[in-house]
C-alpha cells in the first residue's frame, strides 16, 4: 500500500538518520527479531512491512530514547499504525473490546463533571484509576479539593482509540471534553495518568495539564513520619511516556518516600526506564513482546515491592508481584499486601460508585 504523507515523511527521515548500528535492538526484541528501523523504514515504504508489526510494539518510547542520532522509530511505528487502521491494511478487531469499553465509558451514564465555586483546576482520574481503584481516586480528590478548591472530571480521554490508530477520532473526542471542562471555569487539570495527560495535551485544550504527583509532593516533603512504620525498599517503575519527564518523576519518588519508604532504583529506571508489558495495548495483538517486558520489570525488582505511577503497570505487573499504585501508597497502603485491584464487570461498578459519590458530595455542595 502507498503510505500517506506523514507516514512517508517519517520513513524518509528514518532512513536519513537509522545507519543501522543495532543499539536500539539490543534491549528490544522486536527489532531484533523483525529488522531495524532503516528496514522498516524501508519497507514501508515499498509496500512490503507486515501491517500487524507496528500493533505488536508497545510503543515505549525506548528505541527512540536510545537512538544516538534521534530517529523517532516510535513516532514513525504510531503513524504506521494509523495508516493500516485506517486502510484496512490491519483489521482492528484484536481492539474491538478495548474501544468498545472506551465507548462506554464516554456514555453519560459514566461520566461527571461538576466545580465547586470558585475552582480554577480540575482532578481528572482517568477510566482506569477510576474502575481499578475508586475509593483511592476520590480520597486523592478529596485531598487536592482541601487544598484549593477543585473541579472532579470522570470522563474519558479516548487514549485507546488513539493508541490503537484511530488518533483524528480521539482527538475529536478530546476536543470535544476539554470544551466541557473549560465550561466549568476550569483553567487547569491535574491527572495521574500518562495517556490523559499526553491526550488533553494534544487536544490544545485552554488549560495547563499537569500531575497530581507534582501537586503531592510539597505535601508529603512536610508530612510527619510513623517512627514506628518499617521502611522498605521501595522498586519504581516509571511510566514510559514520563521517561525524560525529571520533575513528575522527582515527584513520584518524593510520594515514596512521603509514605515512609525508601526509593531503590530498578537498573531501567528514569530515562532508561522500559515498558512494564503494557504498553501500546500490544497484548493484544499477540507476540512475546509484552512478556518479555515484563518478565524484566519483575527480575530487576527481585523481592522488593514495586510502585507504580501508572494503572496499565500496575494491571500488568500486580498479578504475581506485590504491586502499588503510588498514590495508594501515599494514603498508608501496605506495599507487602497492596489493595485488590478492580477489573472487568468490578471495575465497570468501581467507575459507576465513583459518580454516584461525586454526585452526592455535589448536590450536598448545593444544598449547602
Amino acid at each position: 500500500m502507498t503510505l500517506g504523507t506523514q507516514a512517508r515523511d517519517a520513513a524518509r527521515e528514518i532512513l536519513k538518520r537509522c545507519d543501522s548500528c543495532t543499539i536500539c535492538s539490543k534491549e528490544c526484541p522486536l527489532l531484533k527479531e523483525r529488522g531495524l528501523p532503516h528496514d522498516l523504514a524501508r519497507d514501508a515504504l515499498a509496500g512490503k512491512l507486515d501491517p500487524a508489526l507496528p500493533f505488536l510494539c508497545s510503543l515505549c518510547g525506548h528505541c527512540s530514547q536510545a537512538c544516538p542520532r534521534k530517529a523517532d522509530v516510535c513516532g514513525f511505528l504510531r503513524l504506521l499504525r494509523a495508516e493500516y487502521a485506517a486502510s484496512g491494511a490491519f483489521s482492528l478487531e484484536p481492539f474491538r473490546a478495548k474501544l468498545a469499553d472506551e465507548a462506554r465509558q464516554l456514555s453519560a451514564n459514566h461520566t461527571f463533571l461538576a466545580a465547586p465555586k470558585g475552582a480554577k483546576r480540575g482532578f481528572f482520574p482517568g477510566c482506569n484509576l477510576a474502575g481499578a481503584r475508586p475509593d483511592t481516586a476520590w480520597a486523592v480528590y478529596e485531598m487536592l479539593d482541601q487544598l484549593e478548591p477543585t473541579a472532579f472530571v470522570l470522563a474519558c480521554c479516548s487514549w485507546p482509540s488513539a493508541t490503537a490508530g484511530l488518533r483524528s477520532q480521539a482527538l475529536a473526542r478530546t476536543r470535544d471534553l476539554a470544551g466541557r471542562i473549560a465550561a466549568l471555569g476550569v483553567e487547569e487539570i491535574l491527572t495521574p495518568c500518562a495517556g490523559c495527560r499526553d491526550m488533553l495535551r494534544a487536544a490544545e485544550p485552554p488549560f495547563a495539564v499537569s500531575t497530581v504527583y507534582e501537586v503531592l509532593a510539597p505535601v508529603a516533603d512536610a508530612r510527619e513520619q510513623d517512627p514506628d512504620q518499617e521502611c522498605l525498599d521501595i522498586a519504581v517503575q516509571d511510566p514510559c511516556p514520563w521517561r525524560l519527564d525529571k520533575p513528575v518523576l522527582r515527584s513520584v519518588r518524593d510520594l515514596v518516600w512521603g509514605s515512609g519508604h525508601a526509593v531503590s532504583e530498578m537498573n531501567h529506571a528514569w530515562y532508561r526506564s522500559t515498558c512494564c508489558g503494557s504498553g501500546g495495548l500490544a497484548g493484544l495483538t499477540g507476540g512475546g513482546l509484552p512478556a518479555y517486558w515484563r518478565a524484566q520489570r519483575l527480575e530487576e525488582a527481585g523481592e522488593r515491592p514495586i510502585a507504580v505511577a501508572c494503572t496499565g503497570c500496575l494491571r500488568t505487573l500486580s498479578g504475581s508481584h506485590p504491586t502499588v499504585h503510588v498514590l495508594d501508597l501515599f494514603l498508608g497502603a501496605d506495599p507487602l499486601h497492596p489493595p485488590a485491584f478492580l477489573s472487568g464487570d468490578a471495575a465497570h461498578m468501581g467507575r459507576l460508585a465513583l459518580k454516584r459519590r461525586a454526585r452526592r458530595h455535589f448536590r450536598a455542595l448545593r444544598g449547602s
